[in-house]
């Protein structure tokens, strides 16, 4: 038992395998700890790295605590966390704290406190307030979102970008193309940079819905201005069903 458990490093449970350089077997075999290692699904789907496992048979669940970090291989996903928890019975993983969720080929990376990731369903959820960072400056922040893997499209709630160029875009409801960086939002409001005072952004745009890219935004059924804000209506305003606005000119 000294050579399987301490020299070969490894064990197996109903849904996991552990490797580790510690194992230990608790409880008769209802509980196994290990220190640092690495624990595979037993369809070799999902790969987990962390400090610490608690595996407890009973409950066919797996905890894991500290530098937590967790491949779905067929999804090429990654999230990275402080603790998490794996419920085989029901197919789901809690992770907490500092939690970075990516796609090993997309372009985002999302950050919050806590998600939940149903497999059954193939979706990740959280209640947390988040940020995305993508790969050409743009920042995001939204109140709640749902990640659907398998479209892989994000919806989430009172979005607020702020892009590369300053520009500042609104939308109480907006979906996300996490391969492409697409925005599509509704009631949208787009604050535009204005090059020649920094200290005021009074151009303006507000349509019923609207879609961002990387280097041009398009609004529906949309009104523009450049007059101060101010109570009651503008001055002047421009209204169109479709306006374009191109970020690099």
């Amino acid at each position: 038992l000294i050579y399987f458990f301490f020299l070969n490093s490894s064990v197996f449970s109903n849904s996991f395998t552990l490797e580790s350089k510690n194992i230990k077997i608790l409880n008769n075999g209802e509980q196994i700890n290990s220190d640092k290692g690495v624990a595979i699904s037993s369809d070799g789907n999902l790969e987990v790295k962390s400090d610490q496992f608690k595996y407890f048979k009973s409950l066919d669940t797996l905890k894991s605590n500290g530098n937590g970090e967790l491949l779905v291989k067929s999804e090429k996903i990654k999230i990275k966390y402080d603790s998490g928890v794996f419920d085989q019975r029901n197919m789901t993983f809690t992770a907490n704290g500092n939690v970075e969720v990516f796609q090993t080929d997309g372009v985002l990376v999302i950050k919050t406190n806590k998600v939940f990731y149903d497999q059954k369903k193939n979706i990740i959820l959280s209640d947390e307030i988040t940020k995305i960072e993508d790969n050409i400056g743009n920042i995001y922040f939204f109140d709640n979102f749902k990640f659907e893997l398998n479209n892989n499209l994000l919806k989430v709630k009172n979005l607020i970008v702020k892009d590369a160029k300053q520009n500042i875009f609104k939308t109480p409801l907006a979906y996300i193309n996490t391969n492409s960086g697409k925005v599509f939002g509704k009631d949208i409001s787009i604050e535009l940079k204005n090059q020649l005072n920094n200290n005021e952004n009074n151009y303006r745009l507000k349509g019923n819905s609207g879609t961002i890219e990387e280097n041009k935004s398009t609004i529906t059924n949309g009104v523009f201005t450049n007059c101060k804000k101010r109570e009651g209506c503008p001055p002047w305003t421009f209204s169109a069903k479709k306006i374009t606005h191109d970020k690099n000119k």
